[in-house]
């Protein structure tokens, strides 16, 4: 393949499955918040951290976006860099798949049970972080491997 054509398909990438990604977290998790706080709206304001970190998941491919961006000139003229790229997006873009398909998960089972006991919320909020925290090992590796390019 064309480095031209590999260089701002890795840009592509990098941005638009992170944010695809964000939107698997975010819709789920707001339908049930807006559900849940119809009943108990108190409640809210300790789980916008499911909304919050499902955000944070196209902010992390905007991140390697935007230096990917200020790569491309080497990506247009260096096959092999532009490949490094190419693997730093797709790196990216799995770790977000499987953050936002967590936080999705386990962000709108976290909704429900705090809906009905507020006291475990504590217990429970740990799969939505560490959910999240798929998507930073994919940043911190992205990083890694964009540093590679010259």
């Amino acid at each position: 393949m064309d480095p031209s054509l590999i260089g701002p398909l890795s840009v592509a990438i990098a941005l638009g499955v992170p944010a695809i990604s964000a939107a698997i977290a975010i819709i789920p998790n707001a339908t049930a918040m807006a559900a849940v706080g119809t009943e108990k709206p108190e409640i809210l304001s300790r789980l916008i951290i499911t909304i919050v970190l499902g955000e944070a998941l196209a902010i992390y491919g905007l991140l390697i976006s935007f230096i990917l961006l200020g790569k491309l000139p080497t990506l247009l003229t260096s096959p092999d860099f532009a490949y490094i790229a190419l693997f730093a997006s797709l790196t990216m873009a799995a770790s977000t798949l499987a953050a936002g398909a967590g936080i999705s998960y386990c962000g709108t089972g976290l909704i429900a049970a705090v809906s009905e006991r507020q006291e475990i919320y504590t217990q429970l909020v740990i799969g939505v972080v560490l959910s999240e925290a798929l998507a930073i090992y994919g940043l911190l590796i992205s990083f890694m491997m964009i540093g590679q390019i010259i």
